[in-house]
């Protein structure tokens, strides 16, 4: 057998743990990534680690229709990656990701191409190729990041696949540190106002970054939620649909209250903060309400004390709720951050449906943050929907 390594790398779990940590959800967009030096770091651990050649590393990800994106073009041309790419379905899910990633493991076994091989992943589904490979005679070692909190020293690695591993090594944080961040607005547009190649108009950069052309709605720069001024009000549409459904009658607003929000957005509207706005229309409220323990589940109200009148203890359940929808709020704002105005009244338009996509990153990050089998109670996936929308209700008023 061949005295050299190989190094198999899950993008979408490598991704998620990132941007967990640096935006606290795993919504692409909100993050952004430098992969040079983050193929590079993982590359300079396993070298310092173990004396052998590498092999080359695999880089597995999704895409539509299985295609390579422009980002996973600049990493395929990356010294000693290949790119393997399953296929991205309709809501979000990746589709032959783990089973090209297994086969690989299997064949670079069976074919003697490298001795050892390291596993950047936290699937369960991939204990089975960890076995095969082994009996073929290769070593796996596990790469995990850092996680101190945690029983196995990693983070949200499956603890099925961690018993079938030879070994782990645990990446530092700090590499995902050095090479993740929060999306900006494209800040360099300010320096030099490109003209528009289809219109030839020149780009103008709002105060918070968001570059727009003259006459149209800015559109926020990725992963940025803009600061609303406290003068500005909501669009006139807007503002007086929901006093009516806060009235809870389908009465106008009073007089002279929908000209006046149509003035002061004349004068200052959204558009000035960067901030994308519905289009005026009617708008479902959803009810802002604790939701019901599932049946079976029995809920502790908080004990409160006679003296002061203060909660003395808290419901356990409150406190799995409250944590659930954290995950929900830092979900919307980053969403909100790096959406155009059609996106967000496509969004709107569905209400109270979330499109897929968000759906399935709200549920996988909450599962990441109170642990899965919470996260499959009903009760808990419509207080984080729920939650969702209440704070996008805040971030477009």
């Amino acid at each position: 057998m061949s005295r050299k390594s190989v190094i198999f790398v899950d993008a979408g779990f490598l991704l998620a743990t990132g941007g967990l940590r640096v935006t606290g959800n795993s919504l692409r967009s909100a993050f952004s990534v430098q992969y040079k030096s983050l193929v590079d770091g993982i590359q300079e651990f396993v070298s310092e680690r173990d004396s052998r050649d590498l092999l080359r590393m695999y880089w597995y990800d999704a895409a539509k229709d299985g295609l390579f994106s422009d980002e996973h073009k600049r990493i395929g041309l990356l010294p000693g990656v290949k790119v393997r790419l399953g296929r991205m379905s309709y809501n979000g899910e990746q589709k032959g990701v783990d089973l090209k990633l297994g086969l690989d493991l299997v064949g670079v076994a069976r074919n003697r191409s490298a001795d050892v091989a390291y596993l950047l992943s936290g699937d369960d589904d991939l204990a089975e190729a960890v076995e095969a490979a082994q009996d073929l005679g290769m070593k796996v070692v596990l790469l995990g990041i850092e996680n101190q909190g945690h029983r196995l020293g990693v983070t949200a690695v499956a603890e099925h696949l961690a018993l079938q591993v030879d070994d782990i090594a645990t990446l530092p944080q700090t590499l995902l540190d050095r090479c993740f961040a929060k999306s900006a607005p494209v800040a360099e547009l300010a320096a030099y106002a490109p003209a528009s190649s289809e219109t030839g108009a020149t780009v103008s950069v709002s105060g918070n970054g968001a570059a727009h052309l003259p006459g149209t709605r800015p559109v926020p720069g990725p992963g940025v939620v803009p600061a609303r001024p406290a003068t500005a009000a909501p669009a006139a549409g807007y503002a007086a649909g929901s006093a009516s459904e806060a009235a809870g009658s389908t009465a106008p607003a009073e007089p002279g209250a929908a000209s006046a929000a149509a003035t002061a957005a004349a004068a200052g509207p959204a558009g000035s903060s960067g901030r994308p706005v519905p289009t005026p229309g009617p708008r479902r409220l959803q009810p802002d309400v604790r939701p019901v323990p599932a049946a079976g589940v029995v809920r502790r109200e908080p004990v409160y004390s006679t003296a002061t009148g203060a909660p003395a203890a808290q419901s356990p359940w409150f406190d799995l709720v409250e944590s659930a929808e954290a995950v929900a709020v830092s979900l919307a704002d980053n969403w909100h951050g790096s959406v155009s105005q059609r996106e967000l009244n496509e969004l709107l338009a569905e209400r109270p449906l979330l499109p897929p996509t968000i759906d399935r990153v709200l549920i996988k990050d909450c599962a990441a943050k109170i642990g899965e089998a919470k996260t499959d109670l009903q009760d808990i996936r419509k207080a984080i929907r729920a939650a969702f929308w209440r704070r996008l209700d805040e971030l477009v008023q």
